[in-house]
């Protein structure tokens, strides 16, 4: 968390929720963001490109994406990267690519925090704590 501490500190930032709440794991970006205490978020649901407008109305210069993610990890575990360095990432079930979707904010620093899913018919108990346990870790940073 000391990483995002950092983005968020320094930046003027937008948390942005990725996923699909009835295909089980893959909600757990829009979960997350739903709960945070922030005014710079958005609940993308499975289409992040429909909100192209809104986030560049924000001008955010660093976009934090919350999604679940397959990086190979345990169920629930969660890793923070500088997007152009996910090379090849699909942003959850999704079809837009990662690379993509920066391309289309090339103003902004755009980040990846991803949840290692396990389960796409329903939220498993670890992927529901993982993302308990990010909204406790990341709402005191935004105070």
């Amino acid at each position: 968390m000391e990483k995002l501490k950092e983005i968020i500190a320094s930046r003027r930032y937008m948390f942005l929720g990725v996923g699909n709440r009835d295909r089980g794991d893959d909600g757990i970006g829009s979960i997350i963001v739903s709960k945070l205490e922030t005014r710079d978020k958005l609940d993308c649901g499975p289409v992040p490109e429909n909100f192209t407008g809104k986030i560049r109305a924000a001008d955010p210069e660093a976009i934090i994406i919350i999604d679940a993610v397959d990086f190979g990890g345990k169920p629930g575990e969660s890793m923070l990267t500088e997007a152009e360095k996910a090379q090849g990432v699909v942003l959850s079930t999704h079809a837009l690519p990662l690379s993509m979707f920066c391309k289309l904010f090339p103003k902004s620093k755009v980040y990846l925090l991803g949840i290692q899913p396990q389960s796409f018919t329903e939220m498993t108990r670890e992927v529901k704590e993982a993302g308990e346990r990010l909204v406790a870790e990341i709402d005191p940073l935004l105070k």
